[in-house]
């Protein structure tokens, strides 16, 4: 199995590295393109006071920048606010790079609706711009216009490109987010629904063993005095009993094991359709008085279907032995048609139910039983006869659409 790590996340209320590495960035780069503060520097050879002032001024935006992720909008106008005062009042300072980072966290982290800002974003463009023509026209003042439009637009363009870049990628990866969510409750689900076919398994397996090795008990304990040949019968019975739950647990942890390690040459083999009429007949020979009648013509189902009509029987017999007690009867029906259906009844209990026999019942077995035929399609069906008995009745269907990763 492979195991994700969690990818690392800074404290609450501390900005992430990668933040304070943007804000370092941007304050650097404006200085750097959009400052007259290098060569302020080489021209003084020494840091004055409005040099200073640049520099500190020049650092409050990015500042704010550490928290856009958190607060989007609000960010924004306190980058804005910087910006704008920056470009009209700061002599050699013209801020472009942050209220950029500030719109692409809007669109990254904001909602839609906040797509408004797009038009405040350009008054510090719009500042730089009014500058820079007038500029132009000291040497020829017809460029005034022309340079001011031209410089307008291409900052307009540049602004609803960032919005629109920090939209796509916040979209991105919120998509990620919900299907890297999306394929965690898909495997919670995948392991909650192994988990519920295991343990209808075992069950399966354990109770029809268990309630058959103590029933036999239980008689053998009781004709031991007078019959010693009949608990020694009893005792073969049980020895069978065990070994075969034992062959059945093998065979269901070799199928857990290929599933695990992926798909094997051999796929192990579960109980049938087929193998009901040695289920009776091993229930017969424990005691029980039971018949089987086929009716139809048997013909290939899938496997997951084979298995829950074997299950069927395998239950409603196994309650039959621990409810009914004495000489219990029963008739188990397979009627082939359009649908396979399993009808399993009892004629009510003969005489007392051994001793322990009412601790045997986990409660769980016909629940278990019905969900395991919901999930090949079938539908069980259970009453109370009037002459004191009990009828389980399950209709299958013949083709079976199993789900993708549904196991029988």
């Amino acid at each position: 199995m492979s195991t994700v790590t969690a990818p690392t996340r800074a404290r609450p209320g501390r900005p992430a590295r990668a933040d304070v590495l943007v804000a370092a960035a941007v304050w650097l780069l404006d200085l750097a393109l959009f400052s007259t503060a290098g060569s302020d520097l080489a021209h003084a050879g020494a840091a004055s006071s409005g040099l200073l002032l640049l520099l500190g001024y020049a650092l409050l935006g990015p500042v704010a920048l550490l928290w856009r992720r958190r607060a989007p909008a609000l960010v924004f106008a306190l980058v804005w606010v910087h910006a704008v005062v920056g470009a009209a009042l700061v002599s050699g300072y013209q801020p472009v790079l942050g209220a950029l980072a500030a719109l692409y966290a809007v669109g990254a982290y904001a909602p839609a609706r906040w797509s408004w800002l797009i038009a405040p974003a350009l008054a510090p463009y719009l500042v730089i711009a009014a500058n820079e023509a007038w500029l132009a026209g000291q040497t020829d003042p017809g460029r005034r216009t022309a340079v001011f439009v031209g410089l307008a637009l291409t900052y307009a363009v540049v602004v609803t490109g960032v919005w629109a870049v920090g939209r796509w990628a916040g979209a991105s990866r919120r998509r990620l987010a919900t299907a890297e969510r999306r394929r965690a409750e898909a495997a919670t689900r995948a392991v909650a629904a192994e988990r519920a076919r295991v343990s209808r398994e075992l069950h399966d397996i354990v109770a029809h063993s268990v309630t058959v090795m103590v029933l036999q008990a239980g008689g053998a304990r009781r004709v031991l005095p007078t019959d010693p040949s009949r608990a020694a019968e009893a005792l073969d019975h049980i020895v069978r009993a065990g070994q075969q739950a034992v062959e059945e647990l093998r065979r269901m942890l070799t199928a857990l094991g290929a599933h695990a390690a992926g798909p094997a040459d051999a796929t192990p083999t579960h109980p049938g359709a087929a193998d009901v009429a040695d289920l009776v007949d091993r229930m017969r020979a424990g005691g029980l008085r039971v018949t089987l009648t086929v009716s139809g013509t048997p013909r290939p189902v899938d496997p997951s279907v084979g298995l829950a009509a074997y299950r069927t029987v395998q239950e409603a017999l196994t309650n039959v032995s621990r409810h009914a007690g004495g000489e219990a009867r029963a008739t188990v029906l397979l009627r082939w048609g359009d649908e396979l259906t399993v009808e399993v009844r009892d004629a009510g209990p003969e005489g007392a139910a051994p001793e322990p026999a009412a601790a045997l019942s986990t409660g769980h077995g016909l629940l278990g039983l019905r969900e395991r035929l919901t999930v090949v399609g079938g539908e069980l069906t259970t009453a109370a006869l009037p002459d004191g008995g009990f009828q389980v009745v399950a209709r299958l269907p013949l083709a079976t659409p199993v789900p993708v990763g549904a196991t029988p």
